[in-house]
């Protein structure tokens, strides 16, 4: 017999045997028998229930053809309703390639499908559970995802010609943020999908959160592998709607002519809103990835308004209106950093690098330069801190994110050319920063102050139950006369002062800190003025008044001193001054007290000598050679009472009215005088 009639016969023979044995089991093979056994698998592998109401469909030509419809599947332990839900799924693969091991499905249909996801109050999620797929090398967590997975090998020869998602829809809802939105309508087709060959992917979704609805486009030419996923000629769409947007409808762009999994960005950019940003990546030696991003001059208040947004209501009205932003990127096993960072607002510019190491206790490093920032410019209308000075004392409770700051790992370096803030000038100021464990450290604090220098350190300690404060400076050479002005707008005392303190306090409020302050402080002006008065005029006056004559010639409205100084020191919110001086040309004040910082009251007593450092009035004194006063009450606005009846007392005198005049205005000009003393303090 001719061998080729033979083989023919014999493939016959198989042919017809393979169909009987098929209608053989369509007529006796009903997969719904086997509903309780797949039940029972996922239970043993996932731990969570499945529910199939709908039937199991089985075809065998002329494809393997699988189906299935109203499919649920619960959720893991501590989440309530189902995790994953299927109005109905069809598969068909073809019958000869699965003899070698090798899936090729013809097309993949999934009709409604709806997956809800869902974070608890503690940040568990429910998909946590089914997240990491079973491997034969745990020990290689660094290998791809799929290349770890036991079922790959089985994967790797899957080919479908055709996928097909419609009305899927995605639910998120966040416990432990309270946010919650849903993405719906969607549509994903798939052609010619394969392991390592190019596929084409086109997706279509409409999104929804509060009141802004989003429809969403994206396209690309896809390549998955087992270790990476290559994405080209990426482009997504999302128009966004809704009645809070002034400008509806908002489009967003973002594209990219290649982007993978494995660090590689080619040209990437986001435009939309006003904003125009472009990004690119590549991975450089092991795990490192290096990309640079750019953030093109914008306007935030344009975003803000085609937003809906209320826009901050700064003081000035030319605020916030251009932003521009660049840094290169660098992305290492251990953290990563940002360098040539430059950030632009307005006309100033922020460059310097930052830099996060470590992955449970990460340290952050701070890097950075100001050539100068104005922040009056960006003060409110509304200023909290200036209602807070306006209405004197309060006790609000010190609100701080302690669990966050006790694990925040900080070195940081900030250093400021020149800055601005509630009309006063700093120039060439630095401060170096670190904290560990809560204890925020401030070692180096140093700028130039109105013609002189400032150095200081201080530090906050969040490690305990109460808050704890430290403060120490040095000020050298300040010319108080222009600070004043800035501060308050009038030069209300001039000259030059070296200041310098150290204290500490500790509480949860304003009033506990105040309550709780202690140390040392002190200061000395010299070759100064008080303005606005001249006590020495007074004096002189007031004694050729007693003796009969008329005022001396007009002075300046100034009382000139060559030395105004005084230290204390602070026990439990009380400052005691023992040494308060004073030294003009013809007068010497003297004086010591004590101030409550917590009631905010003081009390001085002061002794005004009739010599000074060029000596006596020409007038002479009458016997008159010093009038002790007394300086009482608010702090803010303190009562100055000059012991007329002492006075009087030392001139042998009963209630002589000139004498009362003289010491009348003498009480007068101190109070103008120390009115001009407490602006310093303000």
């Amino acid at each position: 017999m001719n061998i080729r009639i033979w083989t023919v016969r014999v493939l016959l023979g198989l042919v017809v045997v393979c169909g009987i044995l098929a209608g053989v089991l369509l007529l006796n093979f009903d997969p719904n028998d086997y509903k309780s056994q797949i039940v029972k698998s996922v239970r043993d592998n996932t731990g969570r229930e499945l529910l199939i109401s709908g039937d199991i469909g089985l075809e065998f030509f002329p494809y393997l053809s699988v189906s299935i419809s109203d499919l649920e599947l619960g959720n893991c332990q501590g989440f309530s309703g189902p995790f994953l839900t299927l109005s109905g799924a069809h598969l068909k693969t073809r019958l000869l390639p699965l003899l070698s091991s090798r899936l090729d499905v013809v097309a993949i249909d999934i009709e409604g499908l709806s997956l809800f996801l869902s974070r608890d109050e503690s940040g568990r999620g429910n998909w946590m559970d089914l997240a990491t797929p079973p491997s034969d090398d745990a020990s290689a967590p660094d290998k791809p995802v799929l290349a770890r997975d036991k079922r790959v090998p089985f994967l790797a020869g899957l080919i479908v010609d055709g996928l097909h998602v419609s009305d899927a829809r995605i639910v998120w809802d966040d416990q432990r943020s309270g946010e919650n939105f849903e993405v719906a309508g969607i549509r994903l087709d798939v052609s010619d999908f394969a392991f390592g060959v190019p596929f084409v992917v086109d997706t279509y979704a409409r999104a929804k959160r509060g009141e802004i609805t989003a429809e969403l486009d994206f396209s690309a030419k896809a390549t998955l592998d087992l270790d990476r996923l290559g994405v080209e000629d990426l482009a997504m769409k999302a128009i966004l709607s809704g009645d809070s947007l002034p400008g509806s409808p908002e489009t967003i762009s973002l594209s990219a002519d290649f982007f993978s999994t494995d660090g590689r960005i080619d040209n990437g950019r986001m435009q939309g809103l006003g904003l125009d940003v472009g990004f690119s990546a590549q991975a450089s030696s092991g795990t490192d990835i290096n990309g640079v991003l750019d953030v093109a001059r914008f306007n935030p208040k344009d975003a803000f308004t085609r937003l809906g947004l209320a826009f901050p209501d700064f003081k000035d009205p030319s605020a916030l209106e251009e932003v521009a932003f660049s840094c290169t990127l660098t992305k290492g096993q251990d953290g990563f950093a940002a360098t040539n960072l430059r950030l632009v607002i307005d006309d100033q510019a922020l460059r310097g690098r930052v830099a996060v190491h470590g992955r449970t206790n990460p340290q952050v490093d701070l890097d950075l330069h100001l050539d100068t920032l104005n922040l009056d410019r960006y003060r409110m209308h509304s200023d909290p801190g200036e209602a807070q000075a306006s209405s004197g004392s309060s006790d609000e409770n010190i609100e701080l994110p302690v669990k966050m700051m006790r694990k925040l790992n900080l070195n940081a370096t900030l250093a400021v050319d020149s800055l601005t803030v509630y009309n006063l000038r700093v120039s060439d100021a630095r401060i170096r920063l670190t904290a560990k464990d809560g204890l925020f450290d401030m070692q180096e604090i140093e700028s130039g102050l109105y013609g002189g220098q400032l150095k200081g350190e201080g530090s906050l300690d969040v490690r305990g139950q109460t808050l704890v404060y430290t403060w120490s400076h040095l000020v050298s050479g300040l010319q108080i006369g222009p600070l004043l002005r800035d501060l308050h707008g009038q030069e209300s005392l001039s000259g030059s002062m070296q200041s310098s303190a150290a204290i500490d306090t500790s509480g949860w409020s304003t009033m506990d800190l105040r309550r709780n302050l202690k140390g040392k402080v002190d200061f000395k002006v010299t070759d100064g003025a008080i303005s606005g008065v001249n006590v020495s005029q007074l004096l002189r006056d007031g004694i050729r008044k007693v003796k009969g004559l008329s005022p001396g010639p007009q002075e300046s409205p100034r009382t000139v001193f060559s030395v105004l100084s005084a230290s204390g020191s602070i026990s439990n919110g009380v400052e005691t001054t023992p040494d308060l001086f004073l030294l003009a040309p013809r007068f010497r004040v003297t004086g010591n007290g004590q101030t409550d910082l917590v009631r905010e009251v003081m009390d001085f007593s002061l002794l005004i000598e009739l010599a000074g450092s060029q000596g006596q009035f020409d007038e002479g004194a009458l016997g008159l050679n010093s009038i002790p006063v007394r300086i009482s009450g608010p702090v803010r606005e303190p009562t100055i009472s000059p012991d007329m009846e002492a006075v009087l007392r030392a001139l042998g005198l009963r209630g002589g009215q000139a004498v009362q005049d003289v010491l009348k205005g003498v009480g007068s000009g101190l109070n103008k005088g120390v009115e001009g003393l407490k602006n310093l303090f303000k």
